[in-house]
């Protein structure tokens, strides 16, 4: 316990109040459900590959890691996240299946780095939640055509934007890990990393700025004002809070499964987005 804190027990309540005035209605706690967090980043799917964690064998292994970025890279809304790449969902563009537009025969970005046995595997596999031919496969599901296909994803760069990646956060299934993980107030508040931009005060878009001054814990009412800023502040620095209102990013993907929708944050100029969720269970098709 310190002057800025209360003890571990109260902290929890704190938290208990300050994640009960963000979700509203949905604040209450399903001992029967599953939560989840997902996270999703076109500047991500803009230089996701190479990668390490894209083969086969990582893939199928359900251990949670943090994602390899260089030093002076920063991945909107993913630092100090630890991520399933064996839960997480790829989005594979129609065109690279089909071989057809820049993947076609006359195309600038082919051949594709496939067959069509592989293409048809995939879309036998996935889901195609929209009209425009999207298919979303999970992270476990993948490794398995890669091995059986001998397909090697994680050494072409090439796919960079036409293969994407709605990722898994690593979490306990509990309501409160999941908002926990999604505001960066995962274990005690003397050991939150900042976030960018933090270090100044911030200002939170209405009604939270009013609604979030309940909130008793100063470094924790800063950081959630700093996660609810208004779309034009939220540009530069923090996020914007959308509650239940709407899927950011390409968050829209985890609908697929029929998960619901319980808390949802945008990041930038709306390029990221992080979703918390209650999930639809283990017949969910994605």
């Amino acid at each position: 316990m310190t002057a800025d804190h209360p003890a571990p027990a109260s902290f929890e309540a704190v938290l208990a109040g300050a994640f009960a005035l963000l979700l509203g209605d949905e604040g209450g706690e399903d001992p029967g459900a599953r939560y989840g967090v997902f996270h999703a980043d076109d500047s991500l799917d803009e230089y996701l590959f190479p990668n390490t964690w894209c083969s086969a064998e990582q893939l199928a292994d359900p251990a949670p890691r943090e994602l390899p970025y260089g030093e002076d890279e920063y991945v909107l809304g993913a630092a100090g996240r630890r991520f399933l790449p064996a839960e997480s969902l790829f989005r594979f563009d129609p065109m690279l299946l089909d071989g057809t537009g820049p993947w076609g025969e006359d195309g600038h970005k082919g051949p594709r780095p496939f067959d069509a046995d592989f293409a048809a595997a995939v879309r036998a596999a996935g889901v195609e939640p929209e009209e425009d031919g999207e298919v979303l496969v999970r992270g476990t599901d993948l490794a398995v055509l890669l091995a059986r296909h001998g397909v090697d994803l994680a050494s072409v760069g090439a796919l960079n934007g036409w293969l994407g990646v709605v990722l898994r956060v690593a979490t306990d299934g509990t309501l409160t890990d999941a908002m926990r993980a999604a505001t960066f107030t995962t274990g005690a508040p003397a050991d939150w990393a900042p976030l960018p931009g933090e270090e100044r005060e911030s200002t939170a878009a209405e009604p939270w700025q009013e609604a979030l001054a309940a909130v008793p814990d100063p470094v924790l009412r800063q950081r959630l004002r700093h996660l609810s800023r208004t779309p034009q502040d939220a540009r530069s620095r923090g996020a914007r809070y959308r509650a239940a209102d709407a899927w950011p990013a390409a968050t829209d993907a985890v609908a697929a499964g029929g998960h619901l929708l319980l808390a949802a944050w945008e990041f930038g100029e709306c390029q990221a987005g992080t979703v918390v969720v209650r999930l639809a269970g283990p017949d969910a098709a994605v």
